[in-house]
């Protein structure tokens, strides 16, 4: 578990597994996706359990004055040592937005990809037409690496 004045971070769990699902099938938040990230019938559990078997460090965010509610999602995931560079990501239920939780989140992420794995590159990876997530990141320090019609690729130095 990681804390801040704002957001507590858990490592996701089975446990999750219907907040998990409920959140990447959400219609406000799938407009951001190709794809379904759902394999053909799928279950919650089988979802969530796939996902924490690619992603060693995600976690669900829950608002410090209330931790008993999972609002959104975050990680650190596709790690290459070689670069020392790690991508970071979340969501976040639209209730929450704007709030300050996501940035909140992502600080305790930075701080995990610092201090614990040695991480010297954040990649912030967004759809060009999510104007939130990169003005988002570019209040934290994160700046247009690449983008096209489709994509964009923020990077922050740590």
């Amino acid at each position: 578990m990681y804390s801040n004045n704002n957001v507590i971070l858990e490592q996701l769990t089975e446990n999750d597994a219907d907040f998990f699902y409920d959140i990447y099938s959400h219609p406000q938040l799938t407009v951001n996706f190709d794809e379904s990230p759902f394999f053909p019938n799928e279950s919650p559990k089988e979802f969530t359990n796939r996902i924490i078997s690619l992603c060693e460090f995600i976690f669900t965010i829950r608002r410090r004055e209330n931790p008993d509610l999972i609002i959104g999602d975050c990680a650190l995931h596709h790690w290459n040592k070689e670069t020392n560079e790690i991508v970071i990501g979340g969501s976040l239920y639209p209730e929450y937005w704007g709030q300050g939780f996501m940035r909140s989140a992502f600080e305790l992420l930075t701080i995990i990809a610092r201090q614990y794995l040695g991480v010297k590159t954040l990649l912030g990876p967004t759809k060009t037409r999510n104007f939130a997530a990169i003005r988002l990141v570019e209040k934290m320090g994160f700046h247009k690496h690449r983008v096209d019609d489709n994509d964009t690729i923020m990077r922050k130095e740590i």
